[in-house]
């Protein structure tokens, strides 16, 4: 969540918790069971005339449903942080489950880095340590905070210290080297991740000039489990005698490593983590490579990367590039159980073609076929053209996804540039069609009722 006006309003107490209040018998929200899906949904019960038949007899207010039916509405709708704002402000029977996702992730950070930015980063924090020490037990809800060297490093520090459950940091340094952040700062830092709680970093868009800092940043939190780099780059050792002294002091044991490096950047980093960072009970892993670089260049460098990092079987795969290969070739398939593949067919003369794309991809789900290990596939595909015209290429892909009998869920998610409008197409600009569509390129999948599709999943607007 991120801190703004509509949280002044509710500090004072529709965001507290009263678990002694009943539920408001005038809940302004019913649930309504859709007969042909079966599914639930939430609608507004006042003012608004609700379809006849067949919805009637199927709408119950929220005050005569139990808490547990309530809680799982609220758990299945936690990415929409509006709609749980909203029902914890008008319904009492709302608020615990609510708050738990409201405040699971609070985001201090704003993309501007510009003085505006900076200013609306640190009114969110002071609005928020204010709440906290009013209401001490919203401090508990706090999962995950995402922070920025553009915060007050002392409003910073005593934040932290009231989040007693914190577990998952992400520090997005703005493009800043660590040395460019105040000492205050960086001990500030350091000292949060030696919490045993801890046990996700994420590190964004920063640069360390002496590789001895990331390790010392790493070396504070040997308890991390999953470890996530944006942009990171770090230089090389100036001695070996400091870099034997800062490798053997780190014991992590990483379960999850996700990172996106720029071209250039990613040789002393992926050099540093091979040798300081156990790997053997790695199972998720995601590679995804950025920057201006030829295709080819970026090709050798997920290659590589992942011929590095691989430990022991993976469970877990992301990648953004065409790898033209066997995956089998360069780490092990056996117990892979999802995949997550991003298909960039914008500019065909910097990326694979998206025939080439489908057919590495058949390529690849027939060695998943032979152990029918894998359960989840999701695509995301970035594209400017008619992206159903490969037929044969998406019948071949359908037809092998189709006797991968453990797969149960394939998530397509589609973002269409207008390259006329020089943007990201707008929900509302999608044709109505585009569900047939992708309905006609993967039949099998669609008849199995595992296909699940989203359109601009990546550019909202």
């Amino acid at each position: 969540m991120r801190i703004g006006r509509l949280h002044k309003e509710v500090i004072a107490g529709s965001l507290v918790p009263s678990p002694c209040l009943t539920p408001s018998p005038l809940s302004p929200f019913c649930i309504v069971q859709n007969r042909a899906t079966g599914h639930l949904q939430v609608r507004k019960s006042l003012n608004i005339r609700l379809p006849a038949s067949p919805m009637k007899g199927h709408c119950a207010r929220l005050s005569s449903l139990p808490n547990e039916i309530i809680d799982a509405i609220v758990d299945e709708n936690q990415d929409d942080k509006a709609a749980l704002r909203a029902c914890s402000l008008v319904n009492h029977s709302w608020t615990y489950s609510s708050q738990r996702h409201i405040f699971s992730r609070v985001n201090f950070n704003n993309k501007r880095t510009n003085n505006l930015g900076q200013r609306h980063s640190q009114r969110s924090i002071e609005q928020f340590y204010t709440l906290i020490c009013a209401h001490p037990f919203i401090a508990t809800l706090v999962k995950a905070v995402d922070v920025s060297p553009l915060l007050d490093a002392r409003l910073l520090a005593r934040t932290l210290e009231k989040l007693t459950e914190l577990e998952n940091i992400s520090i997005d340094l703005c493009g800043f080297h660590w040395d460019e952040l105040s000492l205050y700062l960086r001990n500030t830092l350091v000292g949060t991740l030696r919490s045993l709680r801890i046990t996700n970093l994420e590190l964004h868009e920063g640069q360390f000039l002496h590789c001895e800092d990331f390790l010392a940043l790493l070396g504070s939190s040997s308890h991390l489990k999953r470890l996530t780099l944006v942009g990171v780059s770090c230089g090389n050792f100036l001695d070996s005698r400091s870099r034997a002294e800062n490798v053997n002091g780190l014991e992590l044991q990483l379960e999850s490593l996700a990172i996106t490096l720029y071209d250039h950047s990613y040789y002393p980093l992926l050099k540093l983590l091979q040798s300081s960072v156990n790997l053997s009970s790695l199972d998720r892993l995601s590679v995804l490579t950025a920057g201006s670089g030829h295709l080819a260049e970026r090709v050798v460098i997920a290659r590589e990367i992942l011929g590095r990092l691989s430990g022991s079987p993976l469970k877990y795969l992301a990648l953004n590039v065409c790898l033209g290969e066997p995956l089998s070739n360069l780490i092990d398939v056996s117990q892979l159980r999802s995949i997550h593949i991003r298909l960039w067919w914008i500019r065909l003369d910097g990326h694979a073609k998206p025939d080439e794309w489908l057919r590495w991809m058949y390529a690849i789900f027939q060695e998943f076929a032979q152990w029918h290990k894998m359960e989840e596939a999701t695509f995301e595909i970035f594209y400017a053209s008619d992206f159903t015209v490969y037929v044969n290429e998406w019948a071949a892909l359908d037809a092998v996804l189709g006797t991968i009998q453990s797969l149960k869920k394939v998530h397509l998610r589609l973002d269409n540039y207008d390259v006329a409008r020089a943007r990201w197409r707008h929900l509302r600009e999608y044709p109505s069609s585009l569900g047939d569509d992708t309905n006609s390129v993967l039949p099998a999948l669609a008849e199995r009722k595992i296909l699940f599709v989203e359109v601009a999943a990546n550019f909202p607007c």
